[in-house]
Formats: C-alpha cells, structure tokens, sequence
C-alpha cells in the first residue's frame, strides 16, 4: 500500500482577536493589502493554497488537500490516520499550526508531522513547534525526497484558482479565476525580500518554456471558462527572457486574447516592452517601487512613474508597492516615498512597513543590532498595522499611522480603485482600437464589450463615495466612458441603484458587526 498524505493549511476563522490570530489580519490579498482602507470599494476575494495543491498533484501517491477547514474539520480528517500530515503556515498563523500539529499527536500519532511555508522559518521552530520534518524552500521535491520517489517530474499545474466574494457588497458566488503556478522566487535577492531568500535567491521555474505554458493557459481558459489567468509564485516572470518571448509568440500566433496577472521588476517590464506585454496579454502587473531611500538596483534606472504611464496607454494595470520605515526614512521625510507612488497613479497601491521575516537578510541585520522586538506575537508579524523592529525615528503608533495616512491618501487623491480600473481599461481601448496590430485591436474591442458593467459600476460609485472630489472623478470617468460608448441605460442606471443600495448595507453590517468574510472550506483528492 502507498503511504497517504494529507495536507492542510490552517484553520479558520480568521482575522478574529486571541490566541489565534487578530482582526487586523486578513485572509485576503486585496482587502488586506492592496486596497486596504477602501472600505465598500475593496476588492473582496479568496484565493486557494496553491503551494499545498501544487505538491499534492506533483507526487504519486494518494493525497488529501484541505484549503481553510475548521478545526474540528481538521481533527476529523486527521482521525483516518495518514501516514504523513503536512500542514502549511505564514507567521502571523504560527500557534494556528502550532496546534494543529498538537491535534495530530493526539488523533494519530503514527503520522509523521511536517511543517512547511514562511512559518518554517521562525527561530527554533522544530524545537518549539514539534514536527518531525520542517519544509523550507520548494515543497514538491522535499516531498517526493521524503516520500523516496524519484526527484526527477514533470511538473503538473492543479486546478487552483482564487474567487471573488463580494463586489460593493454585493456576494458574488460561483466565477473562479485560474492561477497557474508557474514557478518560485526570484535571483534578485532584496534584503527584504521572503520569497526570494525562501527559495535560495534562485528563480525556480515549474513551466520552462513559453510553448508549455501556453498549453496550460489554453487548458485552464477552456476549463474555467475565462480568460483571466493569474501566474502566480513565480515573483519575477520576465526574468526568464526566452521563455517569456515564447510565450508572447505563441499567443499572438494565436489570436487568443488572455487577461494575465504577473509579478515583475520595473526593469525588466520595461526592456520587454508594455506592447509587447499587452499583446502577449498582460492585463495587471504587480511591480515593487519600494522607496526611493534605498538603494533597490532593480529600480536604478527605470522611470517607474513613466513606466506606469506607458502601462497605461496599452490598458495594463498596476500593482505599485512601496516600503515604509526603511532606516532612512524620518518624520520629515517619509510623505515624500508616498507622495511619488500616488504621482505615479497606479490602479492598485501597497505600502507595506519594512518587514524583517526570518530568514531574510534584513532579519538577521536587524537581529545582530538588537532591533527585533522579540516580545511582539508572531501573530502581529505581517507588516500591515505596526512593526516589530525598533526603527530609529518612529515608535509603533506613530508607524501604524503612517501607513494609515499613505493608504487613506492615496484612496482620497487616486480615488477607489475599481474606478482606476475602469480608468486604464477605457485609456488601453482609445489607444489599442487604432493599432495597426490586429491583436491589439481585438483587445480593444474586449474592453468594448464590458462598457455597460463599468457605466452601472460608475454610477454606484459616484452615489457611495465620502467626498465631492471624489465623485467628481467617478463622473468624469463616467463622461468619458459614455462620449465614447453612449449614454447610461435605464436598465444600467437600475442596477446601478441596487449597487448603491448593497454598498450601504455593506457599511452598515461593517459598523455594526465588523467586515471579516470567512473562506470556504475546499477538500480535493489526488491519484486516489
């Protein structure tokens, strides 16, 4: 009999006080991050653990993933005796999997116990936490070592995908969006930077040529009904040149027009080109700004605000991240950083405070210098409310409102950022419909296709938004969306009506009772 796996990440509920976690810690990537602050207009989201699902498909043994269960749904499945239990984790969960690795001694305490992801890199954590194995670095083949299968495969993408809950408070059920794990890392090793030192400073690729990658996209577009498609661990897409070209060739080969998230450095999108990354169909791409008091070699020379704008002008929108509290920040100067990432106008903004994360090497300088502030939770190590260093100009509460001020500044002056979306989307159409390109203009006309959503969309916003300058800019986008594709419909201004109507109940239930959303439990079976 082939031994069984089961492997779980931590359970819920989340982003609720006590032992187990805090409410300012979200599960979710917009709402928590990118358009924190934004309230109604955040993007409302849930994502899989597509780590856990990309060893589970990888391996050739029968495998249990459980995305988000309850605990007693993790003690249930834990019961029926698996001879391995792997159980993933980022820092701010480490007593979620500290327990649960407990729960597993207990119920079945022949399995063998490993912990794996971001978690794995706390001090002490075999010692403190108790698994037999901890997993850092690339999880497939650490399993298929573990497991004695051979450590050559080919690698095999899961159906993993991430599902939008709410859109101004509407729920919204049953659209999933593809992701494709196409590979792990990145070479460029910033101090900071988790995922770049968790996989060694090496660019690990699961998809090694454009021609294989462009198969799964079709594969995953065909099965999930979508063109949007999300290439996700791979921090640095584009470093790998030859397989990026590939890529593009085979989709304008095709005339298969996609809608791509990927991560990548502002240098290296602007040697490839925003035209050609909007041919090959990039549709968003995250790029670190960080700060501009540091010395990032990535960013030395690019014109990251240019860049930005060029972004634009062929309809991909913008992930900006900037850093606060980098050591040469002060209380003089540290609005400057936000006052350049909001001159850049990106559609989606992230300041995230300066995170030492063990296993980087600002941790280990910070460490040797006494800064790290060893009496703070792991719970509260996620870079989103305060730091756990001592900085040298601002103390806790005066850095949790710096990046209050930068997040709530950035929403006033830019506005929501699904209006910024619609704001890129109409500015890619105007420029793409008169490219000589045909698969540039067939982009265009997607755009052209999604008019009527954005006016409604429009309509709510100018009704919902706190101040007359912001609705202003909802209306002028408006006009410009209507000079171009005709006047708001009765029946787009009715929906727009029960936009509105949904976003003040939203804000209502969020004074009363607070905006935390659950995931769903998801349980899949592999080569059973």
């Amino acid at each position: 009999m082939p031994p069984r796996v089961l492997l779980s990440s931590v359970f819920k509920p989340f982003a609720i006080d006590g032992v187990y976690g805090r409410a300012d810690s979200k599960i979710e990537l917009y709402h928590n991050q990118i358009t924190k602050y934004q309230g109604v207009f955040s993007m409302r989201s849930f994502m899989n653990s597509f780590g856990l699902h990309a060893i589970a498909n990888n391996i050739e043994v029968p495998t249990t993933v459980l995305d988000f269960p309850t605990l007693e749904r993790f003690r249930r499945e834990v019961k029926k005796g698996y001879d391995i239990v792997g159980i993933g984790s980022i820092m701010p969960n480490f007593q979620k999997a500290k327990r649960m690795i407990e729960e597993t001694r207990e119920l079945s305490p022949k399995s063998t116990v490993v912990l794996g992801g971001f978690c794995a890199t706390a001090p002490k954590v075999k010692e403190v936490m108790g698994p037999d194995y901890v997993c850092r670095g690339e999880g497939i083949s650490f399993m298929r070592d573990l497991l004695g299968l051979s450590p050559e495969f080919e690698f095999k993408n899961p159906d993993v995908y991430h599902e939008d809950r709410e859109i101004l408070g509407v729920p919204v059920r049953g659209v999933k969006y593809p992701h494709i794990c196409v590979g792990l890392g990145c070479s460029y090793g910033c101090e900071f930077c988790s995922p770049s030192h968790f996989f060694g400073r090496k660019h690990l690729k699961f998809f090694t040529s454009g021609d294989a990658l462009f198969e799964e996209m079709v594969r995953v577009k065909r099965k999930f009904k979508t063109n949007v498609v999300s290439f996700i661990g791979d921090d640095n897409f584009l470093l790998d040149r030859k397989r990026a070209d590939e890529l593009h060739r085979r989709v304008v080969e095709s005339g298969e027009i996609f809608n791509i998230f990927l991560f990548g450095s502002a240098d290296l999108a602007e040697k490839f080109g925003p035209e050609r990354l909007a041919e090959m169909g990039v549709g968003l791409i995250w790029i670190g700004r960080e700060s501009k008091f540091h010395d990032f070699s990535k960013n030395k020379r690019t014109d990251i605000k240019e860049l930005v704008s060029e972004l634009k002008k062929y309809g991909i929108k913008t992930i900006l991240s900037s850093i606060l509290l980098v050591d040469d920040h002060t209380r003089e100067n540290i609005m400057e950083d936000v006052d350049e990432h909001i001159e850049c106008a990106p559609a989606f903004s992230q300041f995230s405070l300066y995170a030492p994360v063990p296993g980087t090497p600002l941790y280990d300088r910070l460490s040797e210098e006494g800064r790290i502030l060893t009496a703070i939770p792991f719970e509260e190590w996620h870079a989103f409310k305060q730091p756990w260093f001592v900085h040298p100009e601002f103390n806790l509460v005066e850095a949790e409102k710096a990046q209050e001020r930068a997040y709530v500044r950035d929403f006033h002056e830019l506005g929501p950022s699904t209006m910024r979306f619609i704001q890129v989307e109409l500015e890619g159409w105007k420029n793409l419909g008169k490219s000589s390109k045909p698969h540039l203009r067939k982009r265009a006309e997607s755009v052209a296709g999604q008019a009527w959503k954005y006016r409604a969309i429009l309509r709510a916003i100018e009704k919902l938004v706190p101040t007359d300058e912001m609705r202003a800019m909802a209306r002028a986008t408006r006009d410009e969306l209507e000079d171009a594709f005709g006047k708001t419909t009765f029946l787009e201004e009715s929906i727009s009506q029960g936009l509105f109507i949904s976003g003040r109940v939203r804000q209502a239930r969020t004074r009363l009772w607070g905006d935390a959303l659950q995931p769903p439990t998801r349980v899949v079976e592999y080569n059973q």
